[in-house]
């Protein structure tokens, strides 16, 4: 039986046959150099989904690689203990002088070494350690944190990857940069990764870390880049997928390779190319316009954020106050919040708007009249509050008044906004103010009678 389209297309994990090398930036070897740099905190930061993770698993190996997310660490000894979870160390132990016969006791082994907390050098290759039975006296240890991670993996080939540093609250950020300080000083290694925006939390947490920091930047990928993980994938699976299909897999991507994963595999499931074609020529799905389309839809189904266009949908409260309401192209009508959102929706897909951009955007998205630039930067200013006092961990959009530029950093959020077709149902705002006026008028009636 050859392989299956989910071994081969992987959104969700290590991608072991379509792993793309992109040999420009170098991001590899620069990995590779500063884990053996003593002393050295690496810091790798991109835009969302732009594989961090996976690049610091294909150099260190998913043996070596100790995970600890952002949003797990509450305090500063949050991150030792999860590491010595990892190791499954337990809380405490018994240490005391045995008597009687002695036996083997079997020690468990994992990525490779010795359960921590037996002791490096008291486990043979076989994994069997020779213990007393019989009366034991002594104390309990407890675990020691940072000491104790130092004393069984410095100077070794685990590395410990803090996830989502940017999660942690700010206060914890600058205790925990305390204690990596002197981690890579002891020789652990240690990697953060943060989107592209929070990238120097690290240093900022902890002034004194720098010099002692590599940043290494991934970027977006590029459509080339891209339309590689679809040639490689389909190559594995015998198949060959129309070129321009790829293309524009690359562009609905945005720049994410985990989500051009998610529509190479889409593309397997609605093609019925679930494994590896047997025959002597390549097979050849056609992915017509229907098709596609429905490739796109199924899609946006696994990057969910109904919940969130939502409550961006139908904005603050209007306290009485009508608001203007807009007719589009596609015959429904909505108020700015809708047209802003339907703007961001429309082609070509990127995920960063300047104000000019903007407002031709809304401009073409409505069949008259349109929002006036002042109204378009107080929605986005609205809607930048909303999505971080509403769902704070989503970080799916960002205001920056300054610039002025409005950031999609999650790609996942713009597709859902292009292909769920959540913008092209009546606005419940705009319901909620018809049922308000019809309400009112049969009050009135009433009141007339």
């Amino acid at each position: 039986m050859g392989l299956k389209a989910v071994d081969v297309f992987t959104p969700g994990s290590f991608p072991e046959y379509t792993y793309v090398v992109r040999a420009e930036q170098g991001l590899e070897q620069s990995l590779r150099d500063s884990l053996e740099t003593t002393g050295q905190i690496v810091s790798i930061s991109g835009p969302s989904k732009s594989g961090k993770t996976v690049l610091v698993e294909k150099v260190v190996g998913q043996n070596s690689l100790i995970t600890v997310t952002g949003a797990s660490i509450r305090t500063p000894d949050d991150l030792w203990q999860q590491v010595l979870d990892w190791m499954d160390v337990p809380t405490s132990t018994s240490v005391g002088e045995n008597s009687d016969s002695t036996k083997g006791v079997e020690a468990s082994v994992k990525g490779g070494f010795s359960v921590p907390f037996l002791g490096k050098a008291e486990i043979g290759t076989t994994g069997t350690l020779s213990t007393a039975s019989g009366h034991t006296t002594g104390a309990v240890r407890n675990r020691r944190g940072l000491q104790q991670v130092v004393a069984e993996i410095a100077d070794s080939s685990f590395v410990i990857l803090i996830d989502d540093f940017h999660y942690m609250p700010r206060d914890v950020q600058t205790e925990v940069a305390k204690s990596l300080k002197e981690a890579v000083r002891l020789k652990l290694k240690i990697v953060t990764a943060s989107v592209s925006h929070r990238g120097d939390d690290v240093v900022r947490a902890n002034p004194e870390l720098r010099g002692r920091v590599r940043a290494i930047d991934l970027g977006y990928w590029s459509s080339k880049e891209l339309c590689e993980i679809a040639t490689t994938g389909f190559s594995k699976l015998n198949a060959s997928f129309d070129p321009a299909v790829s293309a524009t897999f690359a562009s609905e991507s945005a720049g994410s390779p985990q989500l051009m994963q998610l529509l190479c595999l889409e593309a397997c499931f609605v093609t019925n190319l679930r494994e590896e074609h047997q025959g002597i020529i390549p097979a050849a799905p056609n992915l017509d316009s229907s098709l596609l389309k429905m490739v796109l839809e199924q899609t946006s189904s696994r990057t969910d954020f109904r919940s969130l266009v939502d409550v961006l949908d139908s904005g603050p409260p209007t306290r009485g106050t009508k608001r203007t309401m807009f007719t589009f192209h596609d015959g429904t009508t909505g108020d700015v919040y809708r047209v802003v959102l339907k703007a961001v929706a429309s082609n070509p897909p990127q995920l960063s708007f300047t104000y000019d951009e903007l407002l031709i955007r809304t401009a073409k998205e409505c069949v008259v009249d349109s929002p006036v630039g002042s109204s378009v930067t107080s929605t986005c200013v609205h809607m930048a509050k909303l999505a971080t006092e509403k769902f704070p961990n989503d970080q799916v959009i960002d205001w920056d008044d300054s610039k002025p530029v409005l950031d999609l950093p999650n790609p996942y959020f713009m597709f859902y906004l292009r292909w769920s077709g959540r913008l092209h149902t009546p606005q419940r705002a705009a319901l909620s103010q018809q049922l308000q006026d019809t309400s009112a008028e049969a009050s009135n009636l009433e009141f007339e009678k």
